[in-house]
């Protein structure tokens, strides 16, 4: 396990920032989706489409945390990951969301959905839930793991996301789980991460 945490760095957070934990792609595979979906960036230039730089799975949104509380998440995100080794990863298909309902924002959210990989990730997700103790799932509402890749969508848009996402073929080795604090801004989001760490080998033990 490797931990890119800085203790001065952590010292000077302010009181509270927006916080989430989450499984990055690879630069390959990161630009291998930006690629991958260039035929619908041509045809959909009003989507909002998500840059390599921001691509990742989400495995728990934490929110709102003051920075006291930084160094014990990473604490017990450095447990979870001596506890699962790296695993394959891959796309099958894909969903999205358009809010269709009178009054609504408008525009809807897009995402590839995985395959290989879904169970592991899940398994992640849970693990940190219950180590964070954040409540994000229950047995009613488990992880659903996905690769969100377009905002501002709407219906043609994400039909044909749907016939395109089984054509691509898109797979990556998930290695590292990494804690982020995300700047909203009128630019939109940007994400700083703040402690990465590496899951076990996948000769070592883990899930």
């Amino acid at each position: 396990m490797t931990c890119s945490t800085s203790s001065d760095r952590l010292s000077h957070l302010p009181d509270a920032w927006r916080l989430f934990v989450a499984a990055p792609l690879t630069d390959d595979a990161a630009a291998a989706v930006w690629e991958g979906l260039a035929p619908l960036r041509s045809r959909f230039p009003d989507t909002r489409w998500i840059t390599t730089d921001l691509m990742h799975l989400t495995l728990v949104f934490i929110g709102q945390a003051g920075s006291e509380r930084v160094p014990a998440i990473d604490q017990s995100l450095a447990s979870v990951a001596l506890h699962h080794a790296a695993y394959r990863t891959a796309i099958d298909s894909a969903g999205g969301h358009i809010d269709d309902r009178p009054g609504a924002r408008p525009g809807g959210v897009a995402w590839l959905t995985l395959g290989d990989g879904f169970r592991h990730t899940a398994d992640l997700s849970l693990d940190i839930d219950q180590a964070l103790g954040t409540h994000t799932y229950d047995q009613r509402r488990g992880p659903r793991p996905h690769l969100t890749v377009a905002r501002a969508v709407d219906a043609p848009a994400l039909a044909a996301l749907r016939g395109l996402a089984p054509t691509l073929t898109l797979e990556w080795l998930t290695t590292s789980l990494i804690l982020f604090r995300s700047h909203l801004g009128p630019g939109g989001s940007r994400y700083e991460p703040l402690a990465t760490h590496a899951l076990a080998s996948l000769s070592g033990s883990g899930r």
